[in-house]
């Protein structure tokens, strides 16, 4: 089975499945991807970001990381944003699960996660490892799936990794202008850099990848070379140049439906490169 297959859950790794959401949109791609963790047999799962409140899809969810009697042990949210979090709540009311994130607020009847911390039940094979990766917004975590506990503190057995929207399985991800940051986002990267290569990615939106780390390299690749055209073209149009004007230097062709986002883009490596982006 292939992405995208909506309403299915679809087996990624030996330990994990994924249920697409269909709430397509530009920046969802072609919707939510809604991870469910459990090996063969194992009789507990962990659900990572049920989506929205979207009572088909969570219904939907909850049928498939129950099948054969398994109960579902812990509901994780890889960050506040609501195509990954808004239907947590109701999500919890339906399964009877805990909901743990990184911010308190967004928790319910679960604790904060906690960076470097593996979470693992009795009857569920894999453990998950709590990474944290701020940048896309301030409370942003990966999920690293060890398969022999990450025994010894290595990733030798890590099977996968689900980013949230640290990475999606296509095209970059839009750094929030509220809760984000790129510096951070920037050092994310170059730590997941170190620990992906070779892994499965699973992300939040759009199909899955087989090496993790040739996506990091990508995104890498483009932020630098985004700070460097901005740079460029501030030089160029001097210290008071509007946002839109650096925008018409950089993007020669950009789409008038993706302007907005453009301008998002370029407003965040104002800030980080230290000018005012107001």
């Amino acid at each position: 089975m292939e992405h995208p297959a909506y309403s299915q859950l679809r087996p990624v790794t030996p330990s994990t499945g994924v249920v697409l959401c269909d709430n397509p949109s530009y920046s969802a791609l072609e919707g939510t991807n809604s991870w469910i963790v459990r090996a063969p047999g194992d009789t507990v799962s962990v659900v990572i970001d049920p989506g929205p409140q979207d009572e088909g899809h969570l219904n939907v969810l909850r049928s498939r990381a129950t099948e054969g009697g398994a109960e579902i042990g812990l509901i994780l949210l890889t960050h506040h944003h609501g195509d990954h979090a808004d239907g947590a709540e109701r999500f919890r009311q339906l399964t009877g699960a805990p909901v743990r994130a990184v911010s308190p607020r967004f928790c319910h009847g679960g604790d904060p996660l906690v960076d470097g911390e593996l979470i693992g039940f009795d009857g569920l094979t894999p453990t998950i490892e709590v990474v944290a990766t701020p940048g896309h917004t301030d409370d942003s975590v990966c999920f690293f799936i060890h398969t022999d506990g990450g025994a010894a503190g290595t990733d030798a057995d890590v099977e996968g990794i689900v980013s949230g929207d640290t990475l999606a399985g296509r095209h970059t991800t839009m750094i929030s202008e509220t809760t984000g940051d790129l510096g951070q986002y920037i050092a994310s990267l170059k730590m997941l850099d170190t620990r992906s290569h070779g892994v499965h990615l699973l992300p939040g939106h759009g199909p899955d990848r087989a090496d993790a780390a040739e996506v990091v390299e990508k995104y890498i690749n483009r932020r630098e070379q985004r700070i460097r055209q901005v740079t460029a073209a501030v030089d160029k149009l001097g210290a008071d140049a509007t946002v839109g004007q650096i925008v018409d230097e950089i993007y020669t062709d950009v789409d008038p439906v993706l302007r907005d986002a453009a301008k998002q883009s370029t407003r965040v490596t104002l800030r980080y490169l230290g000018y005012n982006a107001d």
